[in-house]
């Protein structure tokens, strides 16, 4: 198992690349290690680490010959080596493991077309009510509790319009 990496510090972080190269004959299931001072920021897919990846370091398997890129960031400050082989062994052949079946599923959210529209339409009180207001204010003026409470349902209208379009 051979390993390259080169290193970048700018702005307080350590950006790491590295270069897993199998150079074995059967099948391996590695370890890489963060060496730097500091806990490993993984590169993510749809929110979530990507697979193999954890605050200490990477765990994959590699075929022979395989030479697979890689990179991570941290906080810490970079050390020589910045990545150490933990160990490895020798993989079954089989299918991925759970964590990379898990994150192939992507964002768990439903699309937002598919969530329906809220229903617009005023409730049957609220229409009556407005309907008595509005009696009110053209027979005999509008009262200051009328304005107040026309006031206050604009304002409660307003704030759920927001929640909608969110």
């Amino acid at each position: 198992m051979r390993v390259a990496t080169e290193t970048h510090r700018r702005n307080g972080v350590t950006l790491v690349a590295v270069r897993v190269e199998h150079d074995g004959e059967q099948r391996q299931r590695v370890r890489l290690a963060n060496e730097c001072a500091g806990p490993v920021w993984p590169p993510r897919e749809n929110g979530l680490p990507a697979p193999g990846w954890d605050d200490g370091g990477w765990e994959g398997v590699l075929d022979p010959g395989d030479r697979t890129p890689l990179g991570y960031a941290t906080p810490g400050e970079p050390r020589d080596p910045p990545v150490s082989v933990a160990w490895t062994e020798r993989a079954a052949a089989g299918p991925p493991d759970a964590s990379a079946a898990v994150a192939e599923f992507g964002d768990p959210r439903p699309p937002r077309d598919a969530v329906p529209e809220p229903d617009t339409a005023l409730p049957d009180a609220v229409r009556d009510w407005l309907g008595d207001v509005s009696s009110r204010a053209s027979e005999d003026g509008e009262t200051p509790e009328d304005r107040e409470a026309v006031s206050a349902l604009a304002a409660r209208a307003s704030v759920l319009r927001e929640r909608v379009d969110e």
